[in-house]
């Protein structure tokens, strides 16, 4: 009996050894199965990351709600569309064209037209932006042409100086518009700045937009490009209520200056006044949307005043 039990003792203990054994051996890898299995994880983790999109936190120095959608996104990466609908003079419905007192080069017509591009934000206050422009001319009237173009890229960063805020964007742009290209127009570098200072807790609330573009050419002027321009500045100045922290009203007026091509001397040439009366509405923080009347007030007749859309609106 004890000689029998000595024999089973030892018999278990071998085979406890044995599976100890087994389970050392299935659980060793060599140093190049193991750099592989740290590869896979670093890969799957960074995987992740884009999968997640990260977010940044919100940006509290910029409250303004027009100002806050065109920042964008608060993910790293996203898409922003801007679409705007320019109609026709609310005396004239029937009317294809859009009142034209300056006699400017481009698409005159009544159009829907604006911009898509994806968005990398590098963190809360600044991002870059590779999109294109689309147009389609008198979509209400039978479409005379429908356009992809101008492919841009710009960078924008938002700020607060004191108790002002603002976003500065700067910009390139390839121009394929056939208006501007049959004058030699190739390309915009742009920089675009907006302003805004709210009056304590008042609701009232002024600001200043402006806008410089300067245009590249292929060619010296000729009398046929007519009212070409090396470059344009624009102002306006605007006064806007807030009845909620998504709803405002305003009213602005377009200063606008050009330097002709046709003068040899850099002198500045002034535009039509110009302005706007329109509400703001911000659905969310990613959505705006922005109706309003253009009108010009050395001339307030119906044929002269228009009702436009625009709107903001950003994904992911």
């Amino acid at each position: 009996m004890l000689k029998g039990l000595i024999v089973l003792a030892v018999t278990a203990a071998g085979m406890s050894v044995y599976a100890q054994s087994s389970s050392t051996t299935v659980t060793q890898i060599s140093p190049t199965e193991a750099q592989g299995a740290t590869a896979i994880q670093e890969s799957t983790l960074k995987m992740n990351d884009v999968i997640k999109n990260e977010k940044f936190e919100e940006d509290k120095d910029i409250t303004d709600t027009r100002l806050k959608a065109d920042s964008g996104s608060l993910s790293r990466y996203s898409l922003k569309f801007s679409l705007s609908y320019f109609g026709p003079p609310v005396g004239d419905l029937s009317n294809e064209n859009q009142p034209n007192p300056n006699g400017s080069i481009g698409p005159n017509e009544t159009s829907v037209g604006g911009s898509i591009s994806g968005r990398y934000r590098l963190d809360s206050k600044t991002a870059i932006s590779m999109g294109t422009g689309i147009s389609m001319l008198t979509p209400f009237h039978g479409v005379k042409r429908t356009d992809v173009k101008t492919p841009f890229i710009s960078y924008d960063r938002s700020a607060r100086v004191w108790d002002a805020q603002m976003r500065n964007s700067f910009g390139a742009s390839v121009t394929t518009v056939p208006n501007y290209r049959d004058v030699g127009q190739v390309g915009t570098l742009s920089y675009d700045n907006n302003l805004v200072y709210n009056f304590g807790s008042s609701g009232f609330a002024a600001g200043v937009d402006s806008s410089l573009s300067y245009f590249l050419y292929e060619r010296d002027y000729e009398k046929a490009d007519k009212k070409a321009s090396r470059y344009f500045v624009g102002f306006y100045p605007q006064v806007k209520y807030n009845f909620t922290d998504k709803l405002n009203v305003y009213t602005s007026v377009a200063l606008n200056f050009m330097n002709p091509r046709w003068e040899a001397e850099p002198v500045l040439l002034n535009q039509i006044l110009s302005g706007r009366l329109g509400m703001g509405y911000g659905y969310s923080r990613d959505i705006y949307i922005a109706p309003y009347l253009n009108f010009y007030p050395e001339n307030l007749r119906g044929d002269n005043t228009t009702f436009s859309v625009s709107t903001i609106f950003s994904i992911l």
